[in-house]
């Protein structure tokens, strides 16, 4: 069966290449998974920097509450020196 043409598909079956609108497309394709990965490693950068965040807010807590016993440790090994 031969294709007509002017029919998109017959232009490519009968050169072998792709006509423009199949460019255009490809170049489409590849613009939006550009955009969508980017934007999928943005997120996951996002959310890392959240954990990080929280992790941080944690060990400050914990470092604050370490100097306090430490510094009541102290000051009840050495009585007289208040």
């Amino acid at each position: 069966m031969r294709a007509e043409t002017g029919s998109r598909t017959g232009n490519r079956a009968r050169t072998g290449r792709a006509t423009g609108w199949e460019v255009e497309m490809r170049a489409l394709l590849w613009v939006v998974g550009v955009v969508a990965g980017a934007l999928v490693l943005l997120g996951l950068l996002l959310e890392a920097v959240r954990w990080l965040v929280i992790i941080g807010l944690i060990a400050l807590a914990a470092v604050i509450v370490l100097a306090f016993v430490k510094g009541r440790q102290s000051a009840h090994n050495y009585p007289n020196r208040r």
